[in-house]
């Protein structure tokens, strides 16, 4: 190529070929969103699935913030839950044990002769007396009864009272609700072996202290309607 005076130069060849920007490498993760991502693991999710491909360090430990938040907090709601349920547990055992019982009655637990089971005792594969019935008070400061049962397992298989039998106090034919009292209802739910017999206990709230009781005993499943009745009279 020559200019105006007819003096020639070299001209390089013009180099048409596109390069695209190259997209900037990332140096390190973000610690501001992993500090979020830890508080609020949802976010933690988010930044995660969308900053994976364009920025997989920050991804990456937004990601693990996350889960580590998430099951810290799973691990802490489950402590809290046990030991909130066992603080209640102490304040009622607390509360309950201020319970009393009156001298000021007596009761005499008899058998009805008008049961419908061929036994007194006797009902499916079970055994049970009523042995002892006592007044009381319950949590709240309300007449109660207190009834001793002595539960006998008959069957191959063990058991417990509640699971086994079904019970129910009546007074004038109206059901007692069950009461709430402290360590004395012992062994409800406690199974006991074939061939072995223990004392149960287990209280209703009275309706009266002068009304006598009907103390209904039943298998809690089972086709047949026997059922053991005892009379209670409050003296």
């Amino acid at each position: 190529m020559a200019d105006e005076n007819n003096n020639q130069y070299y001209t390089p060849p013009q180099d048409n070929q596109y390069y695209p920007p190259q997209q900037p490498q990332e140096q390190k993760a973000s610690v501001g969103l992993a500090i979020l991502s830890y508080i609020i693991p949802l976010v933690g999710l988010i930044l995660f699935i969308t900053n994976k491909d364009k920025k997989p360090k920050t991804a990456k430990a937004c990601g693990i913030c996350a889960l580590v938040s998430f099951i810290i907090n799973i691990v802490l709601t489950i402590i809290l839950t046990v030991g909130t349920g066992a603080l209640f547990s102490k304040a009622v055992d607390e509360s309950l044990g201020d319970i009393s019982y009156s001298d000021e009655y007596e009761l005499d637990a008899s058998a009805d002769e008008n049961s419908s089971n061929t036994s007194d005792s006797i009902v499916g594969d079970y055994g049970c007396v009523v042995k002892e019935a006592k007044l009381c008070k319950d949590y709240a400061g309300k007449d109660a009864v207190l009834i001793t049962y002595e539960f006998t397992n008959n069957s191959s298989n063990a058991i417990s009272f509640d699971v086994a039998l079904s019970d129910s106090v009546y007074q004038d034919g109206v059901g007692l609700e069950t009461a709430i009292l402290d360590e004395d209802t012992d062994l409800l739910d406690v199974e006991i072996k074939p061939g072995v017999t223990k004392d149960v206990k287990k209280a209703y709230v009275l309706r009266d202290t002068s009304t006598p009781l009907e103390v209904e005993i039943s298998e809690l499943f089972s086709f047949s309607n026997d059922k053991i009745v005892t009379n209670v009279n409050i003296k």
